[in-house]
């Protein structure tokens, strides 16, 4: 992979085109080729081949054209290619008169094709803050996100000394119905009283939480007996249900040796414990073979299920552990 000042001209005679708003100079940029497509910035706006494109720079330009005087000014723009392929992203201003100037983002993905470069892919879009789109800010910094991600340890306490690790996923079943029956305010107080119950006996037992989900958790434990142990004592705790209110939790859990990074684990014994979860019924935790022979009958557990687990072959078996 080079860098590709040559592209980055052939951007900057894309930009005069749009604003000279020649259409035929604009539509001779683009690859005749099968898989072109453009994406812009309105939801309508994905075209797929030169038809397609061809028509709507004549259509918009002529459009365009009413809207008064306009144009782009590049900020910054880089640009590589490998073979025959090469990519340039910018950052430009869309600057018209009576409004204020607004940031505008643009990726071109481009062919060799003869002695010309071509576009077949395209994508643009005006430039808005994360508040005006989702209603809060959020970290947008680079340097700030990669401080944020260097200084989350690997959850290496939760491993065991030969490496592996017991993963145990949890939900509250039917939590949606639940937070339309309760109202947002008791909800939320609810949701608040699980997640200390959780915490609190995931600690109790040396286990780590590795992540919340919503209205449940991702844990990790250095041994079967303490991740089945704490599971066991999350269900008493919570049994009692919260004002009167059952809260009915799921439990899945599954060992084997799983990859530790950047705060989160990752791999095959992850994809298999969350299965498991799934299938599991509210107020059930259900293990996988690997942690029921790992356990070495020193819990109780309930006749075995066959499953199939979504996106792995053939059937599973898993025990329901007796916690009452």
């Amino acid at each position: 992979m080079e860098s590709a000042p040559e592209l980055v001209s052939f951007l900057e005679r894309m930009f005069r085109n749009l604003n000279a708003l020649d259409a035929n100079a604009m539509v001779d940029t683009f690859s005749r080729q099968p898989g072109l497509l453009l994406i812009g910035t309105d939801p309508d706006e994905w075209w797929e081949d030169f038809e397609a494109a061809s028509a709507l720079w004549r259509v918009q330009f002529q459009e365009l054209q009413s809207a008064g005087k306009f144009h782009f000014d590049i900020d910054e723009a880089v640009a590589w290619k490998e073979g025959t392929v090469g990519w340039i992203a910018c950052r430009a201003r869309w600057v018209s008169e009576g409004v204020a100037p607004l940031s505008y983002r643009m990726t071109v993905l481009l062919h060799e094709e003869g002695a010309y470069w071509r576009v077949v892919q395209w994508h643009s879009s005006l430039g808005a803050s994360n508040e005006e789109s989702f209603g809060f800010e959020m970290t947008t910094d680079v340097d700030e996100i990669l401080t944020m991600v260097r200084d989350e340890p690997p959850p290496v306490g939760a491993l065991a000394g030969d490496g592996s690790v017991t993963i145990v996923f949890t939900d509250i079943e039917g939590s949606t119905a639940l937070m339309e029956s309760l109202g947002e305010q008791a909800w939320l107080e609810l949701l608040d009283w699980h997640d200390c119950v959780v915490k609190q006996q995931t600690t109790v037992f040396g286990g780590s939480v590795v992540k919340g989900q919503g209205d449940g958790f991702m844990l990790a434990f250095p041994a079967t007996g303490s991740a089945v142990a704490c599971a066991a004592a999350i269900q008493r705790a919570l049994s009692a249900g919260w004002r009167g209110v059952r809260v009915p939790v799921r439990m899945g859990m599954h060992c084997g040796n799983a990859k530790a990074e950047g705060g989160d684990f990752f791999g095959r014994t992850v994809v298999i414990a969350a299965r498991v979860a799934s299938a599991a019924d509210g107020g059930e935790i259900l293990v996988s073979q690997a942690v029921q022979e790992s356990l070495g009958g020193a819990f109780r557990l309930d006749e075995a299920r066959s499953l199939t687990l979504k996106g792995l072959a053939g059937r599973h078996a898993a025990f329901p552990i007796i916690w009452q």
